[in-house]
C-alpha cells in the first residue's frame, strides 16, 4: 500500500488538522487505524456532513444526517461501516491508495455532552484482533489462482465491511464450495451454523441505501438472537470461512 504520508497526498507545508471538535449529541462510531491517517481524514471532511471527534485517547465519527434516524447501535455501527467504505473509494481516486482506517461499535453521547460505553466499544476492537493466517501471501494468491469464484470473494472482502460487501463475498465463497455448500456449513457445527443464520437474517437485507439492517431479508431471524449481528463480528464469521476455504484449497493443490 502506498503511503498516505507522501508529497503526493498531501503537500508539505499543509498542517494535518487534529480533530478538536466536542462531541454532539447523538451517536458516535469508534475509528481506528494509524493517528495521522485518522488526522488527514478529518480534514477531508468539510461540507461533508461527517465529522471525527476526540474523546480521550480515542476517535469518533459523527453523522448526524445517517446516524440520527437510527435506533440501535448495531444499525448505527453497520451505517458507520458503509460511510467508512465509500470514503476508501473516494480516497482511492483521491489518493490512488485505501486509508488504513476501520470502524468499531456505536457510543452514544447524550444532551449533556456525555457518553459512556467507550471502553467497552474499545474493548470490542481490541478483540477482533484474530492472529494472521499461517500461509504465506503467494501460497494464498496460488491457492486462489484458479478458483475465480475464490479470488473474487478475496477482493470483496479487502474493500470493507460494509453489509452488502461482505454478503457478496461470502456468496462468492459459496459459489467456490458450489452445490455442498450448505451441507458444508452445516457440518462445521451447530453454534457454526447458528452464526451463519444470523449473518444472513443480518446483512441479506441491506443495500447502499439501506446499509445493514435486516428485517427485510429473505432470511428467517434467529430464535435466539433479539439485535443484528455487529460489523466486527459479520468481518470476523467471514473471515473464517475464508481463511477455511484457503486451506482446503491449498491443500487440494498440494494433494
Amino acid at each position: 500500500m502506498r503511503s498516505l504520508k507522501a508529497s503526493h497526498c498531501v503537500q508539505l507545508n499543509t498542517p494535518i488538522p487534529t480533530p478538536a471538535n466536542r462531541p454532539k449529541t447523538g451517536w458516535a462510531v469508534l475509528l481506528y487505524g494509524p493517528p495521522p491517517e485518522i488526522h488527514l481524514l478529518a480534514g477531508e471532511l468539510h461540507d461533508s456532513g461527517l465529522e471525527i471527534i476526540r474523546i480521550g485517547d480515542h476517535f469518533f465519527l459523527q453523522a448526524p444526517d445517517v446516524f440520527g434516524p437510527l435506533s440501535w447501535p448495531e444499525q448505527v455501527a453497520w451505517a458507520a461501516a458503509a460511510v467508512l467504505q465509500q470514503l476508501n473509494v473516494a480516497a482511492r481516486l483521491r489518493y490512488a491508495a485505501r486509508l488504513p482506517i476501520h470502524s468499531g461499535a456505536a457510543i452514544q453521547v447524550n444532551r449533556n455532552g456525555f457518553w459512556d460505553d467507550v471502553d467497552r466499544a474499545v474493548a470490542e476492537v481490541r478483540g477482533d484482533g484474530a492472529g494472521p493466517l499461517q500461509i504465506s501471501l503467494g501460497r494464498i494468491w496460488r491457492a486462489a489462482r484458479q478458483r475465480p469464484h475464490l479470488a473474487r470473494a478475496l477482493d470483496l472482502f479487502a474493500l470493507g465491511s460494509a453489509a452488502w460487501n461482505l454478503r457478496q463475498a461470502f456468496d462468492e465463497a459459496l459459489r467456490d464450495i458450489g452445490p455442498p455448500a450448505e451441507a458444508w456449513i452445516a457440518a462445521r457445527g451447530r453454534t457454526e451454523a447458528e452464526k451463519c443464520a444470523w449473518f444472513r437474517a443480518t446483512v441479506y437485507g441491506s443495500t447502499p441505501r439501506r446499509p445493514g439492517l435486516s428485517r427485510r431479508s429473505r432470511f428467517p431471524w434467529p430464535r435466539n438472537q433479539t439485535r443484528a449481528m455487529s460489523p466486527l463480528a459479520a468481518k470476523a464469521f467471514v473471515r473464517a470461512i475464508l481463511e477455511e476455504l484457503v486451506l482446503l484449497r491449498f491443500k487440494e493443490k498440494d494433494s
